[in-house]
């Protein structure tokens, strides 16, 4: 279990209401607030050298998300990079109080992966209203503690005990080619939280006063392994990102120089322990994808392989969260293409996994 596990949590609270109470989320309201604290003091031009930051969380109810709109002008010459606007976070994690990391330090463009594939009924991020990959990006980044429904929220109303945000914004030259004038960025936040319900509803019924959904916490993990040269056999070794229940996996495959691409061939076999979980070719695997996530989500950026294993209720599709071990042995066994370039390369392997710490109702399992 990583050490953040217990960080604010209060398990006390039945999993579903007592008899005679008004459910939680019935009871209480979403509630947003602009963070008293922004990244770089709200407004920085990029340079040469990355930026530190490390801003407290607000505390205020039960934590869903930390919520960052993204704006920039001033940008001149050259063309956006990939991964831009998400790039504009060279590095982020999100910390417990104590220093751990919920989310271990990856970028912005690997959250921008998990908005997009771990809360696919938020729409495809690419369609948002402020969406600009552009020499002067712009967009809203969302670290998400909570998947829906109260699951995985976070307690936050000691503020002696803040949740940070920490982390590196990018060189110039991360997010646009040519650099002639660097844009100026300005951030606005805010967090987004269930309130605190009063304890009474108007005709004097009790009401749940802790969501059922703190009894689950919610980590990302981020490990980098070699991509062997063209014609090569990997087997990409998950094993030091396995402990608890997996509910999403993406590969990112990069070349030497840092550019995503397509270099898995077929067959992608995926192990854990003795079992083989599937043998995809990729055209299999691409297809699988857009059966889980339809045609209204991110569409699948080259280089990325995700592997969802969670449930959605409302379509009825999906399978349960992965249960691995601190000893369980996770890894695909592929070979580079024939025809890479720029290789040996990389591969990322991102999860979003999660950690029980009391009962969950039945309803907050495996979404």
């Amino acid at each position: 279990m990583p050490a953040g596990a217990v960080a604010n949590a209060n398990t006390g609270q039945p999993s579903s209401p007592a008899v005679g109470l008004n459910p939680f989320w019935a009871a209480s309201n979403w509630y947003f607030e602009p963070n008293d604290q922004e990244i770089a003091g709200g407004s920085f031009q990029l340079t040469t050298a990355a930026k530190t930051f490390n801003i407290a969380l607000n505390s205020n109810g039960f934590l869903q998300d930390y919520r960052c709109v993204v704006r920039s002008t001033g940008g001149v010459g050259g063309t956006p990079t990939p991964d831009n606007p998400g790039n504009v976070f060279k590095q982020i994690t999100f910390q417990v109080p104590n220093g751990s990391e919920f989310f271990q330090t990856m970028t912005g463009y690997d959250h921008f992966l998990f908005q997009g594939y771990a809360r696919p009924w938020e729409g495809n991020p690419t369609l948002w209203y402020d969406y600009a990959q552009s020499i002067n990006p712009s967009f809203t980044m969302k670290l998400s503690p909570e998947l829906r429904y109260t699951a995985g929220a976070l307690s936050n109303m000691d503020d002696r005990r803040s949740y940070h945000v920490a982390g590196n914004l990018a060189l110039s030259t991360d997010i646009m080619t040519t650099v002639s004038t660097a844009p100026t960025l300005t951030f606005a936040s805010g967090i987004d939280t269930w309130a605190q319900p009063d304890d009474k509803d108007l005709m004097e019924r009790p009401n749940q006063k802790i969501p059922p959904g703190v009894a689950l916490q919610t980590y990302r993990r981020k490990v980098t392994v070699t991509l062997n040269g063209a014609n090569s056999n990997n087997n990409i070794d998950a094993r030091s990102v396995t402990g608890n229940l997996q509910r999403l996996i993406m590969l990112v495959v990069r070349d030497s120089n840092n550019a995503r691409q397509d270099y898995l061939t077929d067959p992608i076999t995926w192990k854990l322990d003795d079992r083989t979980l599937a043998n995809y070719t990729q055209a299999d695997l691409f297809g699988k994808m857009t059966d889980f996530y339809g045609t209204g989500a991110l569409a699948r950026p080259q280089g990325v392989y995700v592997f969802p294993r969670f449930f959605k209720p409302g379509d009825l599709v999906g399978q349960g969260w992965l249960e691995t071990s601190g000893a369980s042995k996770e890894q695909w066994v592929t070979t580079t293409l024939g025809t890479a370039a720029n290789v040996p390369g990389t591969v990322d392997i991102l999860v979003e996994d999660l950690v029980p710490l009391g009962q969950l109702p039945y309803e907050l399992t495996n979404i």
